[in-house]
């Protein structure tokens, strides 16, 4: 037996008290002589024995009333466990999107909280933690009302964070016996770790598991191909732990279906399903699948935005056939001789033209390596008279390769790749007999990683492409100016020149994982005060936001929690459509496998049964209302004795 008030028993020693009064009374007795007393003496005797035997049974009634008196105030009860101290349960239900699976009764989410408000109705100091939240001392009704609000949280903690919240809070509590319930399916991807658990501490784990483990995913969608006309996008779609066939896959532009295909995948392997869509209009898409089992990653959101015009400048002479590609509709074009030319705005071109320049300044070439390096294209037009050593100095920076000498012979460009996307579409068949432009010199290179897109009749590259860690960067083996070359008058440098610019157009990225740090830059202009807001049209935030000159840069951690498509506006103006997907960790339908019970640590896969052997553990029975009636009992006893017990 315990006792919750165990201090209360030192007034037990008190009960001396009346026993040292019932020992030595005070009471003296007088001999009176009286004759014949015989038979008095004999009455006396008698009438004395039951006197005593009266007073020591009421001695004994009232030590038993105190006694029992003082163990009720001390409140004494039973338990299994061994320390007088408040009893409190911390337990961590996981509510990420994989407890959307289906177990043997619905959701694995839904019915651990049905399991805990049933078991834990009349239980207090209950401590609730999730993915996303905590509460403290919570009774059970209290602990019902938030268990019966509780949402799915689209980013699943590391469950070393989660103890370390629990072990934190523990060390304010003054028991080591405090038990810690960890509910959850335990997948691998976030109990790295988790073996090591403190060995002081009493562990209930109970792993909830889905009927089925297999799972279809849309995993991810990129552009794969791109020209003037169409985008060609490639959506990945993964099977775990069973073989998929004809698994649906449908796309969608807002609500209009636009495509539709079926795709075979193989267990624990992936497949891929292209659509071909129109380049000029923009897209808020989603793709569709269909699966029974986790529906979280069955859609995948995406945009694409109408491309903005294209920034091109021009650094050198005669430019003017340039602008007559790079028109207003579609370009921003600037022309600048090479003295007049602003290095600061460099990095704001999406393409850059070093056209005929003799020899390159080391502030340009500073400024064009930055520039590359921030994502701008380069052409590298060169003059006949070009300074070889000027040039290479560029190249070794971009680290492009180097120019090893001039060619004055004349040469016709007679190879062209028309399998190049810069010109799949220029021409209905291959021609043979194509008036071929010539040029009268050229430079002879050593290029890294390059591919030819026109070469000469030696086999030499006369547009090279060479690709770079951000950007991409053309080079054009000769001077195309009329005393030197007939290529402006060839029908290839419209095609070539005017996809330089469009491929130099980087879209937007497609779409972004919600709980990642997404960074995304939007051209838009500020003044003070102003900001940023992203919104779905039902709930609305507003980013982090750094404001430049002539852009916004945007940056989202915690927020949206819901995929879906999503508009940046400023002041009601929509400016962008981005996309959100949830994370697609959780796809993988691998748990951990927990087998064997040790000494601080059970494990279960009932929320019920665990409940029920925990409650039973700490469960504690009180006696003090038993010894409160042992009290009147005695007490009554007591006064039957004065009353009706005559000597």
């Amino acid at each position: 037996m315990q006792f919750k008030h165990p201090e209360i028993l030192y007034a037990l020693f008190l009960l001396i008290l009346p026993i040292i009064v019932h020992l030595f009374q005070l009471r003296r007795f007088e001999k009176v002589a009286f004759t014949n007393v015989q038979f008095l003496k004999k009455i006396a005797l008698q009438t004395r024995k039951s006197s005593k035997l009266k007073k020591f049974l009421v001695l004994l009634t009232r030590l038993f009333l105190f006694t029992a008196l003082i163990i009720a105030f001390a409140q004494p009860y039973f338990s299994k466990v061994t320390k007088n101290v408040e009893q409190h349960t911390f337990i961590y239900l996981d509510n990420s999107l994989s407890m959307q699976a289906k177990g043997t009764q619905g959701e694995l989410l839904k019915r651990a909280v049905q399991d805990l408000v049933e078991t834990n109705q009349s239980t207090n100091n209950l401590n609730l933690f999730t993915n996303d939240n905590a509460w403290y001392d919570l009774n059970g009704q209290e602990l019902k009302n938030i268990l019966l609000s509780l949402e799915y949280y689209p980013v699943k903690q590391e469950l070393t964070n989660v103890l370390f919240k629990i072990k934190n809070k523990l060390k304010t509590k003054n028991n080591s016996n405090n038990p810690i319930v960890l509910i959850s399916d335990f997948q691998k991807i976030n109990t790295t770790n988790f073996v090591s658990k403190d060995s002081l501490i009493n562990y209930t784990i109970i792993q909830t598991t889905p009927v089925s483990k297999s799972n279809i995913s849309l995993d991810s969608i990129v552009i794969s191909n791109q020209n003037s006309e169409t985008i060609t996008l490639k959506i990945r779609v993964k099977s775990y732990n069973a073989d998929a066939k004809n698994v649906p896959i449908s796309l969608y532009n807002d609500n209009l279906l636009i495509g539709k295909s079926t795709v075979n995948i193989l267990a624990n392997s992936s497949s891929e399903a292209e659509f071909t869509i129109p380049s000029t209009n923009n897209i808020n898409g989603k793709v569709t699948t269909i699966d029974s089992n986790l529906p979280f990653d069955n859609e995948l959101f995406f945009t694409i935005n109408q491309s903005d015009k294209i920034n091109v400048l021009a650094i050198g002479e005669n430019s003017t056939f340039l602008s007559k590609i790079y028109t207003e509709n579609e370009y921003n074009f600037v022309e600048s001789k090479l003295n007049e030319t602003d290095y600061n705005i460099l990095s704001n071109q999406n393409l850059v033209v070093l056209n005929e320049i003799e020899n390159i300044p080391n502030s340009l070439s500073a400024a064009i390596v930055e520039a590359v390096s921030s994502g701008t294209n380069l052409v590298i037009i060169p003059n006949k008279n070009s300074a070889i050593s000027s040039y290479n100095s560029l190249f070794r920076d971009l680290n492009l390769g180097e120019i090893s000498a001039r060619n004055n012979s004349k040469l016709a460009i007679t190879d062209i790749s028309f399998t190049h996307p810069f010109l799949q579409n220029v021409f209905e068949k291959e021609i043979e007999n194509f008036q071929y432009p010539t040029v009268n010199s050229s430079f002879l290179t050593n290029l890294r990683n390059s591919s030819s897109i026109l070469k000469f009749e030696n086999e030499k590259a006369f547009v090279s492409e060479i690709k770079t860690t951000n950007s991409t960067v053309y080079w054009l083996a000769s001077a195309i100016n009329s005393e030197n070359s007939n290529f402006k008058n060839s029908p290839l440098i419209v095609p070539i020149f005017y996809n330089f610019g469009k491929y130099s157009y980087k879209n937007a990225q497609l779409n972004y994982t919600i709980g990642a740090t997404n960074e995304i830059e939007i051209k838009a202009s500020l003044q003070k005060d102003a900001i940023l807001e992203i919104s779905d049209g039902q709930t609305r935030f507003i980013p982090l936001q750094q404001v430049g000159n002539t852009s916004v840069k945007i940056t989202t951690t915690d927020q949206p929690l819901n995929s879906g498509l999503y508009t940046i506006d400023k002041a009601g103006e929509a400016l962008q459509h981005i996309g959100y997907n949830y994370n697609r960790e959780e796809s993988n339908l691998d748990y951990e496998n927990f087998t064997e019970n040790n000494s601080n640590t059970n494990y279960y896969t009932s929320v019920k049964e665990a409940f029920t052997t925990l409650n039973d553990t700490y469960k504690t029975n009180s006696y003090w209302q038993l010894f409160l009636v042992l009290a009147i009992l005695f007490l009554m006893i007591e006064i039957l004795l004065l009353k009706f017990f005559k000597p």
